[in-house]
């Protein structure tokens, strides 16, 4: 009998051009794996500076893959904001899971998340997608 069983974490990075970066999340963002999204994340986005300069405007996160995500897990989530909307990186979070959606509305930290570095508002459907996107899931 296995009284713990890990339920794993992975991040992609797929640097798409050197204004935009898309993050692939697969399992469970939580107490566990926040400290690794943060270091994998941080070292892609310090590795992209020092290749292309300042010049990251996008990061998309594909978030379909996303299990669970609890408060650490939206930790982290903050903490990348912090750290991307001063540098002028828009977050994009692409394809939210229902768990995501709700976690978002009940802490009310969807705008926060996803407002543009420039100061406008993110235009999404309720999955995420942008709304000039609605119909392509390649993000």
């Amino acid at each position: 009998m296995t009284l713990h069983q890990p339920v794993g974490f992975s991040v992609t990075v797929e640097a798409v051009d050197p204004r935009t970066i898309r993050l692939t999340l697969q399992g469970v963002l939580d107490f566990e794996s926040g400290d690794e999204f943060l270091d994998v994340v941080g070292n892609a986005l310090d590795a992209h500076a020092v290749e292309h300069g300042p010049a990251l405007r996008e990061l998309h996160i594909n978030c379909a893959g996303l299990r669970l995500l609890d408060s650490s897990g939206l930790a982290a989530l903050l903490t990348l904001r912090r750290r991307t909307h001063p540098a002028g990186v828009t977050l994009h979070l692409r394809h939210r899971p229902v768990q995501l959606i709700r976690m978002l509305a009940l802490t009310g930290t969807t705008e926060y998340l996803t407002a543009r570095a420039d100061g406008t508002a993110e235009a999404v459907g309720p999955g995420g997608e942008l709304a000039d996107e609605a119909g392509s899931t390649s993000s």
